[in-house]
């Protein structure tokens, strides 16, 4: 970097770690920055003139970085990249930053949506606002299976939550193989698919992820099922979700993640879809730490653009 102030654009919304220590050395290190007020206002913003981004999950394709003529580092606020061309990255120089997964905050978030999804409050919630009182049965988890597909941080950590919850039985699915373990069975997808009550995604999206759970795997559901998505938006298809639905293989979904967010597509309308605008990672402490992080990250890699 020259000896200009280094401009620094924070496009991650909310951002709360913007306090007045982090102001005095921002101004200690020579760096203007800019919190971008909306994620809706991403799209028009100029960021032409800006050294480094400290980012959420925008979209940062060709057209859009092709504008960052000065841009040399992208610091996520999170562990995700498929929202950056990353081939467009490499080919500037530009450096892409991120965090330890918050696995967690993400871990707590899904073991709530599994027993909400095994108890069928979204659905009861949607009569009781339309004034209908419908009771309806669910499961507890001591006679439930859980299937978890991906056995990374956050993965296991849903496991060792359900073993202390007395789970019934949980089913893995993942690349990676695994040794035995108590209470956990190490399948294929389809196994998986077949014989849980709900089923957890905590995979990262790449090209052999993407579309995970498509019409194949809807079709192979025997009993009715369902399903929680934490993890990317991509990994699952939506007309197959949606078809999932309409034939009550589906018994519920739990969505935090969209392919396009902020999301306003044809799953708001079915009741036994609850949503929630990528929030898993959104507690106080894990909010401040990724955020915190994401600003050391930038700073110890300023030193050496």
């Amino acid at each position: 970097m020259n000896k200009n102030k280094i401009k620094v654009l924070i496009t991650a919304i909310p951002f709360l770690s913007i306090d007045n220590n982090i102001r005095k050395l921002f101004k200690k290190k020579n760096i203007d920055f800019e919190i971008l007020s909306a994620i809706n206002k991403f799209k028009k913003k100029d960021i032409s003139k800006f050294d480094a981004i400290i980012a959420g999950v925008e979209d940062y394709d060709v057209k859009k970085l092709s504008q960052a003529k000065n841009l040399k580092i992208i610091s996520r606020v999170g562990i995700g990249t498929d929202s950056i061309d990353l081939n467009f990255c490499k080919k500037r120089n530009i450096k892409i930053l991120k965090v330890k997964s918050p696995h967690e905050s993400v871990a707590e978030y899904t073991i709530s949506a599994i027993i909400s999804s095994l108890r069928n409050f979204s659905s009861m919630n949607h009569n009781l606002h339309q004034k209908v009182w419908k009771p309806v049965l669910g499961k507890s988890l001591s006679e439930a299976t859980v299937g978890i597909i991906g056995f990374g941080k956050i993965g296991k950590l849903v496991a060792r939550y359900l073993k202390f919850l007395n789970i019934n039985k949980i089913l893995v699915h993942d690349i990676k193989k695994f040794g035995k373990m108590h209470k956990i069975k190490f399948c294929k997808k389809i196994d998986l698919i077949k014989n849980s009550d709900v089923i957890s995604l905590n995979i990262d999206l790449n090209k052999k992820t993407k579309n995970f759970i498509s019409f194949k795997e809807i079709n192979s559901i025997k009993k009715p099922l369902s399903i929680i998505n934490t993890s990317r938006g991509k990994v699952i298809n939506e007309k197959a979700l949606i078809y999932g639905i309409k034939k009550k293989k589906i018994k519920n979904v739990f969505l935090d993640v969209f392919e396009k967010e902020p999301y306003y597509g044809q799953l708001r309308k079915y009741k036994n879809c609850m949503m929630t605008p990528h929030i898993s990672s959104f507690t106080n402490r894990c909010r401040r730490e990724m955020e915190l992080e994401s600003i050391n990250n930038l700073l110890k890699n300023l030193k050496s653009t």
